[in-house]
C-alpha cells in the first residue's frame, strides 16, 4: 500500500559528546548513533535551578521540523527523542506457576495487554494451548532483587482458548497469539499460523469482550498487512493520529518459522479499531491498514543487507536471524517509536543446526556461543519514518543490547509488552524469569516508567539543561 503523503523534517542527531554533559554520560554499545546513558541522580533541583533550567532550555538552538503547509494542524508534530536509558525501572512482579482454566502460566507465549479498568494484564499462556488469562497487578509491585520475594499476581479470569471459536471457524489453522490490546472494553487479539510453509494464511485478528473471555468471539478479520501487521499493538498518541492516519498501531517481524512471509525488521502499520466492531467478518473480513514502515523479504528490502547472514565470528547487531521484535509503541510527547525484544549471535555469529560451544545441538538457527543472547531495543524517529521515500528505508537512530532486571544476562528474553499511556507505564514479560521451583517456568513482569517531554525538546537536552542549572544554583 502506497502512502498518500510524506513529511519532511530536520533530523536531530547527537554527532558526538556534548561538552556540557557530565562524565557519567557515555556512548552505548552496538548503536548506529551516539546514545547517551546517564545514571540516576537523587538530588532534586530547587526553585532557582528550575528557573535557570527553563531559561537554559529556552535558549537552546534546536532545529524545528519543516512540515510544509501546517495551516490545518492544531500543533506541530513532536521531535523530541528518547534514549533507552530514559526508561526508568520501577519494579517487578511474577505470575503464579500453575494451570488456570484451559492453560498454564509455565512456558507462556507471554504476549501482554494492560487492562486499565481492572489495573490488570492479559497474557497468552502455554505455547501449545493458545489461551489467554487475566491477572491483577499486585499493589505495590516489588522492588527487591530476589525473585522469591516479588509479589505474585492474582488470577482474575482463568485462561480461555478461543482461536477456534470464531463464527468463521479457523480455516487457516491459526495457532499462535502474537498481539493483545484492550480498546474500549474489547480485547483485540492478533494471531498467526506458526508454521505456514505455503504463506497462504490471511486470517489475523479476533475480538472478545475483555470482561468475558469465555463469551462471544468476533472474527476472523484479515488485516491487509497479513503477518507483517498481525503482531504487537498499541495506541497512537493523539498528536500523531492525523499524520499516521489511525488511532491504533500494529506490527510484527521475522519472529517465527518461514521468515519469507515476514518483515525482516520491525514494522509500523496503523488501522482503525472501530472497523472491527462495525463489521461482520463472515461478510467482509478485510481490515484496511496504512503501512508506514515495512521490510519485506521479497527483493531483499531488509532493514540491513546482512540481516540473514550466517557465519561464525559475528552477526549483524542491527538485525539478524535471532532478532525478535516483541513490542512497539510511540512514547507520547516524543517522536520515538520504541521497539523492544531480543537478539543473539552478535559476538559469536549464527549457524543453522550447529553444535554450540556447550555441546548443545541446535534444532534451527542459534548463536555459536550459548550465552551470546541479550534483550534489545530499536528506536525510530516517527518523523524519519514519515519522511522516507519508501517504507523499507527508515533506520533506527539508536539500537543495541539492553540489560533488563531479572533477565540473567539475556537468558530470559522479552516475550511481550504493553504500554499504558494514562500512567506512562511500560510492562514487559520475561520468558521463564519467574521460576522459583525446579520445574516451573512462569514469566516475570518488569515495570518501567516512560517519560514524556515538552513538545520540541529532547530528553537528553532537558537533562543537560537541568544539570547546568544545578551547577549555577
Amino acid at each position: 500500500m502506497a502512502r498518500a503523503w510524506h513529511i519532511t523534517t530536520n533530523r536531530l542527531r547527537t554527532e558526538g559528546p556534548d561538552p556540557t554533559m557530565s562524565d557519567d554520560l557515555r556512548p552505548d554499545r552496538h548503536t548506529s548513533e551516539m546514545t547517551l546513558r546517564r545514571r540516576d541522580t537523587r538530588r532534586a533541583a530547587g526553585p532557582v535551578a528550575l528557573v535557570a533550567a527553563v531559561a537554559s532550555i529556552a535558549s537552546l538552538s534546536i532545529p524545528r521540523p519543516d512540515h510544509g503547509d501546517t495551516s490545518h494542524a492544531a500543533a506541530p508534530l513532536p521531535h523530541a527523542r528518547l534514549a533507552i536509558s530514559d526508561l526508568t525501572y520501577r519494579g517487578a512482579f511474577r505470575l503464579p506457576s500453575g494451570t488456570f482454566g484451559e492453560s498454564s502460566t509455565n512456558y507462556a507465549v507471554g504476549t501482554l495487554a494492560h487492562h486499565p479498568a481492572n489495573d490488570s494484564i492479559f497474557i497468552a499462556g502455554h505455547a501449545q494451548q493458545n489461551a489467554v488469562g487475566e491477572f491483577a497487578i499486585p499493589t505495590p509491585i516489588g522492588t527487591g532483587n530476589d525473585v522469591d520475594d516479588l509479589p505474585v499476581a492474582e488470577s482474575l479470569q482463568p485462561f480461555a482458548a478461543f482461536l477456534g471459536d470464531a463464527p468463521t471457524g479457523n480455516p487457516d489453522g491459526i495457532d499462535r497469539i502474537n498481539g493483545l490490546h484492550v480498546d474500549d472494553g474489547s480485547l483485540i487479539v492478533n494471531a498467526e499460523r506458526w508454521y505456514d510453509a505455503a504463506g497462504t494464511a490471511v486470517d489475523t485478528t479476533l475480538v472478545l469482550d475483555a470482561d468475558d473471555l469465555d463469551g462471544d468471539v468476533s472474527g476472523y478479520f484479515e488485516l491487509d498487512g497479513r503477518t507483517h501487521a498481525g503482531g504487537y499493538m498499541s495506541d497512537v498518541p493523539d498528536e500523531w493520529r492525523d499524520a499516521l492516519g489511525n488511532r491504533l498501531l500494529t506490527g510484527w517481524a521475522s519472529n517465527t518459522s518461514i521468515i519469507s512471509r515476514h518483515s525482516i525488521g520491525p514494522t509500523l502499520f496503523t488501522f482503525d479499531p472501530d472497523d472491527l466492531t462495525d463489521r461482520d467478518a463472515t461478510i467482509d473480513p478485510t481490515i484496511s491498514t496504512d503501512v508506514h514502515m515495512d521490510f519485506p523479504y521479497a527483493g531483499q528490502r531488509w532493514i540491513t543487507p546482512d540481516a540473514l547472514d550466517t557465519q561464525p565470528g559475528s552477526a549483524s547487531p542491527l538485525w539478524n536471524h535471532l532478532s525478535r521484535a516483541r513490542y512497539g509503541f510511540i512514547a507520547p510527547g516524543t517522536s520515538t517509536f520504541v521497539v523492544l525484544g531480543s537478539t543473539g549471535g552478535v559476538d559469536s555469529g549464527i549457524g543453522y543446526k550447529i553444535t554450540q560451544d556447550n555441546d548443545n545441538l541446535c534444532g534451527g538457527y542459534c548463536a555459536y556461543a550459548a550465552d551470546d543472547y541479550s534483550n534489545a531495543y530499536w528506536l525510530f524517529d516517527v518523523n524519519d519514518i514519515l519522511a522516507a521515500d519508501d517504507v523499507h528505508l527508515p533506520q533506527p537512530y539508536a539500537y543495541g543490547e539492553w540489560s533488563v532486571p531479572f533477565d540473567d544476562g539475556g537468558r530470559h528474553g522479552i516475550i511481550g509488552g504493553s504500554f499504558d499511556p494514562a500512567t506512562s507505564t511500560l510492562y514487559l514479560a520475561l520468558d521463564g524469569a519467574g521460576q522459583v521451583g525446579t520445574y516451573d517456568r512462569p514469566p516475570l513482569v518488569v515495570v518501567f516508567d516512560v517519560p514524556t517531554t515538552p513538545n520540541g525538546f529532547s530528553i537528553t537536552e532537558l537533562a543537560s539543561a537541568l544539570r547546568r542549572a544545578e551547577r549555577v544554583d
